[in-house]
Parts: C-alpha cells; structure tokens; sequence
C-alpha cells in the first residue's frame, strides 16, 4: 500500500531527531530533560515527539513503526508536561496505560482473524488522545488444499484401522490354532479315564469321570 508523504515526515524526522526536534520547534533544556525522564521511567514504550502537519505525516509515522508500545506525543504537550505537575500526571497515566493496550489490540486482532503489525496511540497539539493500529489479514487457506489434506487424513485413519483389524484377526487365528492344537495333542495322546461309583444314602448312585 502505497502512502504519500512518507518522504516529507521521514526527511522532517531525520533532519531534526540528533536535536531530538520536530519540525521547527525546538525543545529547551527543561523539557529535554523531562523528555530523558520519561524514557527512563518507561522503557517499555516508544515515545517519539512528533508535531504533524498532515494526516499523510500521521499515517507515514504509523507505518514507519513497529510494535505495540508506540506513542507520539506533541512538542507543546511536552514542554506542557515538564513545566505543570497536573498535566504531566494526566499524560503519564496515557504512556503508562500503552503497552497494556497494545497486547489488547493484539489479542482482538488475532481473536478476528487478523494479524496485528503494529499499533500506538497520539496525543495531538490539542491534548486529544487517538489510538491506531495497523493489521492484515491471514491469508486464507487454497479449498484445494484443504480438501486434498482431509482426503489424506481420511485415507490415513482408514489405513490405520485396517491393520489394527487385522492384527486382531490375526490374534483369534492364533487363538483358535492353539485350541484346535490342544484338541488333537488330547485326541492323540493316551489319556485314561475312569469312573468311581460313590454312593450316597437316598440318592442313589452317583459317578466321578477322572481324567
């Protein structure tokens, strides 16, 4: 997908990132080092400070990054930060809260099906809070593949009951073989049997056959 502006936001970005600016504006001192602080305090998340003059210089910042913990925030909600402890607390609780939110996307994203590239969150000039992300689909499977795959799993599990019934087959024959071999080996050897009158009173006569 091709995305204009590219070019205007990664020159502005390299042009101005040793002074660790955007565009134009400068940070002082104060806010470069409460800019340092902050990525110490939170180096899980990627704090970028960008000024954007455009939506295209937006979405070339969101598809020039990669994982979930981004977030872009405006030199003057820096500066803001670095001089007024009540703004610098509401905008904290924001990067503390991104990479929570990042694994969020991630799991919805796959939940649906997709797959998540990456995702951040913006806080404009204007202190307004935005959250994007960028995500593609799984490609979907060749139906010819997976029919021809089933195929295959069928054909397998019908080759595998097959010899389990006839190594089950094979075990009655065994058994049966060894029955009908015991009969003849007692039909051929000389076996004698005798019979015992045993008596017993009102009952007559009973017989004990003993082999």
């Amino acid at each position: 997908m091709a995305v204009t502006g590219v070019n205007d936001y990664t020159n502005t970005y390299a042009a101005s990132n040793s002074a660790n600016t955007k565009g134009s504006s400068e940070l002082n001192r104060t806010t470069q080092d409460y800019l340092n602080e902050l990525k110490q305090k939170y180096p899980d998340v990627n704090i970028t400070v960008a000024d954007f003059s455009n939506l295209e210089q937006r979405k070339a910042y969101m598809f020039s990054c990669s994982g979930y913990n981004n977030i872009a925030i405006s030199s003057n909600i820096i500066e803001k930060m670095a001089s007024d402890p009540e703004a610098a607390a509401k905008y904290e609780k924001v990067i503390a809260e991104v990479p929570g939110l990042g694994e969020k996307f991630k799991k919805e994203i796959e939940a649906a099906g997709g797959e998540q590239i990456a995702c951040g969150t913006v806080i404009d000039k204007n202190g307004k809070v935005t959250y994007w992300g960028i995500s593609k689909a799984k490609p979907v499977e060749n139906p010819g593949t997976v029919y021809k795959e089933k195929m295959q799993k069928q054909l397998e599990e019908k080759r595998a009951k097959k010899k389990e019934e006839e190594k089950l087959q094979e075990k009655r024959l065994e058994q049966a073989e060894t029955a009908e071999q015991l009969l003849e080996k007692l039909k051929a050897d000389d076996i004698a049997v005798t019979a015992t009158k045993i008596p017993e009173e009102g009952k007559g006569t009973q017989v004990d056959y003993t082999i």
